[in-house]
């Protein structure tokens, strides 16, 4: 209790500092969860993705489509594969455009044999593709391959960028709790110095210190939640309704998990950040 009084009264007596320190903090903080955040999203999007891409290979008029979707399901790629006829296209075309009925009686049917496949990882995209071009009676193929390259590689890029952007905003609120603890050790120094005369030891002296980048960590968390959380949920309420086909994240479990991560990647910089100040600025003898 002792510490804890401690370290509030130097919160108290270091104000300015403090408050630089969690504003640094929560800027970073807020930063980092935006990011997660967005990474939530795009996983979302890319998983979203793996069960809605289809390949679709169009069939010349005396290609044997049921033996091919038998292939097809072999292949370790594919997770569904189906046979769609040219009588069968005709009438689900029809069905959507009922204009279309009376024509679709004056003509010969020109659309050809399809086989549908659904594949587990849309980075196979391509492969598959090739494999069916390679197969007699396969006339033309229709994928989403370039698309889901740009997007793979636009979500790679994110990865590499954020964790470059990680290792800066997690030095730069490093860095701020060092310098506050620093401070706070400076403005002390003379107490310090009294009670190890008297006798106190290395922990009871440490404490406060230690205590003090504990509620730094803390109430940084807590504003870049106050923040981030309502934030977020104001941005996904404007957006959904302008991007129907983006799954926006909103598991209530998924969010409080990443809440929690966040404090305690708060709490750890606080205490990391005040272990190292310690330990280079309150040395015994120093």
């Amino acid at each position: 209790m002792y510490a804890f009084q401690r370290a509030m009264r130097a919160l108290r007596g270091n104000a300015v500092a403090s408050l630089a320190t969690i504003t640094t903090m929560t800027l970073s903080l807020t930063i980092l969860a935006t990011f997660s955040l967005v990474s939530l999203n795009l996983n979302a999007v890319l998983a979203d993705l793996q069960t809605e891409l289809e390949v679709t290979a169009f069939l010349a008029p005396d290609a044997d489509g049921l033996a091919l979707t038998r292939t097809a399901r072999g292949w370790s790629e594919v997770a569904r594969a189906e046979f769609t006829s040219a009588d069968a296209a005709l009438e689900a075309l029809v069905t959507d455009l009922p204009s279309l009925r009376t024509a679709s009686t004056l003509v010969a049917n020109p659309l050809p044999d399809t086989v549908t496949l659904r594949l587990f990882d849309p980075a196979q995209t391509a492969q598959v593709r090739d494999r069916l071009l390679a197969r007699p009676g396969v006339e033309d193929v229709e994928d989403a391959s370039d698309a889901v390259t740009t997007f793979l590689a636009f979500n790679d890029a994110l990865r590499v960028a954020g964790t470059l952007l990680i290792v800066v905003l997690l030095g730069a609120a490093l860095f701020a709790i060092q310098n506050s603890i620093a401070s706070s050790i400076a403005a002390r120094r003379k107490e310090i110095e009294v009670m190890r005369l008297v006798g106190a030891t290395r922990g009871f002296i440490r404490a406060p210190f230690l205590i003090e980048g504990f509620v730094l960590g803390l109430a940084s968390a807590a504003v870049t939640l106050l923040i981030v959380v309502p934030g977020y949920q104001y941005v996904v309420a404007r957006l959904a309704p302008t991007l129907p086909f983006v799954p926006f994240v909103r598991d209530g479990a998924l969010l409080a998990q990443v809440a929690l991560l966040l404090t305690a990647l708060a709490l750890l910089i606080g205490l990391v950040g005040s272990t190292i100040a310690v330990s280079n600025h309150l040395r015994e003898g120093a």
